[in-house]
């Protein structure tokens, strides 16, 4: 479907009476920021739709406004979509009494570290250990790896979701994908989930992965978009699960000093995922400024990091903990990559070479189908992929998920220094 079809098609969801959005508004850019195209916007209130509270958080950059405008659409759509549930289809359960004859087993799920849980018990935190007999509500999902229905605790699937009077592990993002195509929706909640678990695994061991060399080619790329004093760095984060990654910086100064902005992507190509990153380190500039001009007086420590707009301000308003980056600064740029290769395949045969990939190392890859009838009207699916075995991105300092076995295993796995738990790194994540 053409990118001027879409757009017309999902005119209807900006509205101030109708719409998912009240409005949308295109963010201002200086002299000397990117030269993408990036818009925010005003979110609708759902709960006059008897759903729970659409916190409306995102946006969407390209540098075409076709481009920014069906991105900022397509992300809201995946925010907006899980906000709705029938109670009546969910299953309060416990996992022993869950009627599936598939069970996922609860030592697959990469949750909290025990230290974790102490510190929420003493501090009254509503998180829960997720036990077998812990009564909660369930929803049914399909195992794309072999087909199969199987419960999942609805706190995992929906955003937000307070039907329980506690938490397995508070709301995250992680695998939600929308998009005007449904197999590219999926797709896109695949990669995101390695994304994640291939970012989290890098910075919490701070792993001294490949960096790639910026060529003259990738270079000019990136002198098309960006003033030259912007210094790029990417690093190769594919571990173990083969499929091209990418983590990157960009390092500039701007009217609120000396910034560090950052991307990640997972991509069938490494030309792909180092142009996402590019994009998305530019996204960060102006986000960073709103940011900051909202909360002028912003100071915090890391245990009051709440969510991803603290994570941000973090590391500007603390120039100091930019060190943390300095190892990666310094590393000599040793891998190459074809800037100019294109994935071969369809979108259904690399869902399926994903697939195979999960099967191989006995995971499972859960989605459900959370497409609203409004958001479909407008052309989009929007869908949550799970992989119970990867490792999320939590927004919250105090809540990573430190307790997947992965975290743990993989980095050794690869010939990486062990660590535990009392080892990770204490930075907070980078992410705005």
């Amino acid at each position: 479907m053409r990118a001027s079809h879409v757009l017309n098609k999902s005119a209807c969801l900006i509205s101030d009476e109708t719409g998912i959005l009240k409005r949308v508004s295109k963010l201002p850019i200086q002299n000397g920021d990117p030269k993408l195209i990036a818009f925010g916007v005003i979110p609708s209130d759902t709960t006059a739709l008897g759903a729970t509270k659409f916190s409306g958080r995102g946006s969407g950059c390209a540098y075409s406004w076709e481009g920014a405008m069906l991105t900022t659409l397509g992300e809201i759509s995946e925010r907006y979509a899980p906000v709705f549930y029938k109670k009546e289809n969910l299953v309060k359960s416990t996992f022993l009494d869950l009627p599936s004859d598939k069970k996922i087993d609860l030592a697959e799920y990469a949750l909290y570290h025990e230290e974790q849980y102490k510190l929420y018990e003493e501090g009254n935190v509503k998180i829960k250990r997720f036990t077998e007999n812990l009564e909660l509500h369930w929803d049914v999902c399909t195992d794309l790896v072999d087909g199969q229905k199987a419960h999942i605790p609805a706190n995992f699937i929906y955003m937000p979701f307070f039907e329980d009077s506690f938490y397995l592990m508070l709301n995250t993002s992680t695998g939600l994908a929308a998009h005007s195509n449904f197999y590219k929706a999926v797709l896109g909640g695949l990669y995101e989930c390695i994304e994640r678990d291939s970012f989290v695994l890098t910075w919490m061991h701070q792993l001294d992965v490949p960096k790639i060399r910026i060529t003259k080619e990738i270079q000019d790329y990136i002198d098309q978009y960006y003033p030259s004093n912007y210094n790029f760095h990417l690093l190769d984060i594919t571990l173990d699960l083969e499929k091209p990654s990418v983590f990157g910086f960009c390092i500039g100064e701007s009217d609120y000093g000396r910034f560090i902005t950052v991307g990640s992507s997972t991509r069938g190509t490494y030309a792909e995922a180092v142009k996402k990153v590019i994009m998305e380190c530019g996204q960060a500039v102006s986000y960073l400024r709103h940011t900051i001009n909202m909360n002028p007086d912003w100071k915090k420590e890391r245990n009051q990091l709440n969510n991803f707009e603290d994570h941000s301000l973090y590391y500007t308003v603390y120039q100091e903990e930019q060190k943390v980056f300095n190892n990666w600064i310094e590393k000599n740029p040793t891998k190459q990559i074809n800037f100019r290769e294109e994935r071969k395949n369809t979108d259904k045969e690399e869902i399926q070479s994903i697939l195979r990939l999960m099967r191989s190392k006995g995971y499972n890859v859960m989605i459900k189908d959370v497409t609203t009838v409004d958001v479909n009207q407008a052309g989009f699916y929007s869908v949550k992929v799970y992989v119970p075995q990867l490792v999320q991105m939590a927004g919250g300092y105090k809540y990573y998920f430190n307790g997947g076995k992965r975290l743990y295993e993989v980095p050794p796995s690869l010939g990486y220094p062990k660590k535990d738990y009392h080892n990770l790194t204490e930075y907070p994540f980078p992410f705005p």
